[in-house]
């Protein structure tokens, strides 16, 4: 059934099925996931009725992080993403490690974003049923989604891309109704409206600005899903073309993820959303829906919710995979991760953190605490690739204000995140604890490999 061969790094073979479109869609479905409908309500607890405006925040620094991302990767891409363009960018230069560093810190972040995709899928699933949401049924739905998307993309890039357009467009479609809809229901009563989105004078006066920044850069993780679109460059049909859609999805995904947080506070208020305590916050977007479209219409709402992160899970499996597969050849994963299929997959890749995301989904519970270590870890990998950018920027012909702006506001993201974490150490014991395994790991792990390959990592 599969080829057992492992091409070098420069015979690279992928089918090159993938249009600009299908990246494009790659992106936002990645962007659009559990992001939006699990943590929108979550974060009213710092930003109060204005997580909204967080996320137009987090997407303007996520924006200035793409800069960097499209100049490294028309310079040196490769399958391995963020790992690839480092190693490119810093060959023969101590620097160099960074690129291990980032690639398996990734891969930790993208198993907990995984999680946290599973875990809404599943929680939104249930309610769409009026199911409890127990430990077993969440379970054996986590097992079954993960199951078809693994199953998808062992077919092969062409029938996972051409599966994956057609959850994003009608997952867009069902958001931009919602919007639209919800906005409308809203000025009927304006004052109210008013009220709830804090445009009034008392809530501006009275705004929380460090909780903003809190909340905003609780999701960053929410705008990591562009970055998959850098994982597929050997599989793409027009790669300057397909990278460009990195900065289109993050504009488009920040668009819907205002409209759709705006028309979630206008409905519920911050009291609708946090009132009825974590459960009520998780399942805001459909709460908000039931009030304005009844129960039909929170059916279908609750349905574009599934297709959401269904497709973000399916492109987040597409990519990591790619990167493990890079890992693999290069000896810092077992090379039996860089196997072909005869669809030209990373089978072993993708079976591999499939797996290891289910499991961890399984055992933490989704837990949405687990989870948001992932913005800590994005929030490092988006400082290192604008690092980076900055130390070639003539090679890349960038301008250096903008990734030295990156560095500074993602650096500044993951300070905050930290102290947080570090400050509420009582309530976020399980995230710090998370964090600082993940984080030891990866640091032990790539300095072992270094040393083992006498400070040299294959290229």
């Amino acid at each position: 059934m599969h080829e057992s061969k492992i091409y070098p790094r420069d015979q690279l073979i992928f089918h090159k099925h993938l249009s600009k479109f299908s990246c494009l869609m790659i992106g936002i479905g990645g962007l659009i996931g559990g992001g939006i409908f699990s943590v929108i309500g979550v974060i009213s607890i710092f930003t109060g009725p204005y997580s909204y405006i967080s996320y137009l925040i987090t997407g303007f620094v996520v924006l200035i992080t793409v800069y960097s991302y499209q100049k490294l990767n028309l310079k040196w891409s490769g399958a391995g993403g963020e790992y690839s363009v480092i190693q490119g960018a810093f060959k023969d230069s101590k620097r160099q490690i960074l690129g291990a560093f980032a690639g398996l810190l990734l891969i930790f972040g993208y198993i907990t974003s995984m999680a946290l995709y599973a875990y809404t899928f599943s929680i939104y699933f249930l309610h769409l049923f009026n199911i409890e949401d127990n430990y077993l049924f969440l379970s054996v739905i986590i097992i079954a989604i993960f199951m078809i998307f693994t199953l998808i993309n062992l077919r092969g890039v062409k029938e996972s891309g051409r599966f994956q357009n057609f959850l994003v467009v009608i997952k867009v479609l069902i958001l931009i109704v919602f919007s639209i809809t919800g906005i409308t229901y809203a000025l009927q009563s304006p004052q109210k409206m008013i009220l709830n989105v804090g445009l009034n004078i008392d809530s501006l006066k009275s705004i929380d600005i460090v909780g903003l920044f809190i909340g905003s850069a609780s999701i960053i993780v929410s705008y990591q899903g562009f970055q998959l679109i850098a994982y597929v460059p050997h599989e793409m049909k027009d790669v300057k073309g397909g990278l460009k859609m990195m900065r289109w999805s993050v504009l488009i995904s920040m668009v819907l993820y205002f409209f759709v947080g705006f028309t979630v506070i206008s409905i519920l208020g911050v009291s609708g959303l946090i009132g009825g305590g974590i459960h009520n916050a998780e399942i805001a977007v459909a709460n908000a829906a039931l009030n304005f479209m009844g129960k039909y219409g929170m059916v279908i709402i609750i349905i574009g919710v599934l297709l959401s992160t269904a497709s973000a899970l399916n492109a987040t499996i597409l990519g990591v995979s790619r990167l493990i597969y890079i890992l693999g050849i290069d000896r810092i994963f077992p090379q039996k991760l860089s196997l072909l299929s005869k669809n030209k997959v990373p089978y072993n890749a993708i079976l591999f953190i499939s797996i290891i995301s289910a499991l961890f989904t399984i055992l933490t519970g989704g837990s949405l605490a687990i989870a948001s270590v992932a913005g800590l870890i994005f929030a490092q990998v988006f400082f290192i690739i604008n690092f980076t950018n900055f130390k070639v920027k003539r090679e890349t012909k960038s301008n250096a204000i903008v990734p030295f702006s990156g560095m500074i506001l993602t650096g500044f993201f993951f300070i905050i995140l930290l102290c947080y974490n570090f400050i509420n150490i009582r309530q976020e014991l399980l995230s710090f604890i998370s964090f600082l395994i993940m984080e030891s790991s990866v640091l032990f792990f790539v300095f072992h490999n270094n040393r083992k390959n006498n400070n040299k990592f294959v290229s």
